[in-house]
């Protein structure tokens, strides 16, 4: 039965592909230039299509002839500037190769067998899994009807056994922002021998006042609190590979058994200056407001439903097939995400995806596809 499905798909996506061909070489004149060279447009990583700070780069090029040495001192400014940035003292900063290192040091600290995490269905897995791989089991609360945080559902699942709670906030996939006060009066309402781990990549993308969203003031209130922030998204540094952890150090101390190691000494320079250029920072986060909004009022034209979006990404129902839309897209030069699950029946989101945002001229060209593809289905 599978296979008779995948080859009605092959045969429809061909169909779809040769009736969208004419519409791709249409739109190929405003496509915007790859995100590599000779790659395709990358719509599908929330990769940050708008750029890094320009001094950032002048900072790593002047310094690139110090690189046979170790250069920590790069290191060890950064976490000053970020502990002021954090208002925290400078033992509450770690920091490491993105904030990917920091979830994986969390599950292999924390994980055994009988142990378990409670997280939101349709969250981001990378904890998760590497919580599974040691042997601990996951405890999938139910979404809200908003496809964001039930907190509620989430307290619901915690026991005895329970090591982590970890939010995702926005929510990666479904890109749903938690109330703030909801938020902060769940984290301090978790039992205390309890690590609540609260990753914050996008949360400089929302709607919202983000000194009044981040949980990261907790971490003076509440020991065992670990929040995590990425230099990947709004600040655009994805490549170089750079984050880091705002918590008390009792919590560094039993995770740093597993430390992968400090970001390269380039990565501390270009995020010193990422830091540093808040005008930058914040052109970019308009340019993500803008165009997400945007989106989601071609959206509403098409009457395709979505979560609400408040990262570097929309999650949104086209009605087709998930697979079939991400292979027209790609056979466009364009790369979109599928409807990653987890927790939840494959077959509920199956007409479901995501796609990162781009500049203005990316989606136009994605939305010109998906329009074409929604009216020949």
């Amino acid at each position: 039965m599978k296979t008779t499905q995948r080859l009605v798909f092959g045969r429809k996506s061909s169909r779809l592909i040769a009736a969208v061909s004419a519409l791709a070489l249409s739109v190929s004149a405003f496509a915007a230039k790859p995100t590599l060279e000779n790659s395709p447009t990358r719509l599908s990583s929330n990769e940050n299509a708008f750029g890094f700070t320009p001094k950032a780069k002048e900072a790593m090029i002047a310094s690139l002839d110090s690189g046979g040495y170790y250069n920590r001192n790069n290191v060890n400014e950064l976490v000053s500037i970020l502990a002021e940035k954090e208002n925290v003292p400078t033992d509450y900063i770690l920091t490491t190769a993105g904030s990917g290192p920091l979830l994986m040091m969390a599950a292999l600290a924390y994980a055994e067998p009988g142990a378990n995490v409670v997280t939101s269905q349709m969250g981001y897995t990378q904890l998760v899994r590497k919580f599974e791989q040691r042997g601990g089991d996951v405890k999938y609360a139910a979404l809200s009807d908003e496809m964001g945080y039930d907190f509620e559902a989430m307290r619901s699942e915690i026991d005895e056994n329970t090591k982590i709670v970890y939010i995702c906030n926005p929510n990666n996939p479904t890109g749903v922002l938690a109330d703030s006060v909801e938020l902060k009066q769940f984290v301090m309402s978790v039992p205390p021998e309890i690590l609540v781990f609260v990753d914050e990549a996008y949360l400089e993308l929302s709607d919202v006042n983000f000194a009044l969203a981040t949980c990261s003031p907790l971490v003076k209130l509440r020991e065992n609190l670990i929040v995590t922030r990425t230099f990947s998204k709004g600040y655009g540094l994805a490549g170089f590979r750079i984050g880091y952890s705002v918590s008390s150090p009792e919590v560094i101390d039993v995770i740093d058994d597993f430390y992968m190691g400090p970001p390269s000494y380039l990565a501390a320079i270009a995020a010193i200056e990422a830091v540093k250029d808040t005008e930058h920072l914040a052109m970019n986060i308009e340019n993500y407001k803008s165009v997400r909004s945007y989106v989601c009022s071609e959206f509403d034209k098409l009457g395709i439903e979505y979560a609400k979006p408040d990262g570097a990404f929309i999650y949104f129902r086209s009605g087709l097939d998930q697979q079939m839309l991400r292979d027209v897209m790609k056979e466009n030069g364009i790369l979109i995400s599928g409807s990653r699950v987890s927790g939840v029946p494959a077959e509920r989101f199956e007409k479901w995806a995501r796609v990162s945002i781009g500049t203005k001229e990316q989606m136009d060209s994605f939305l010109s596809i998906l329009s074409t593809l929604i009216q020949k289905a």
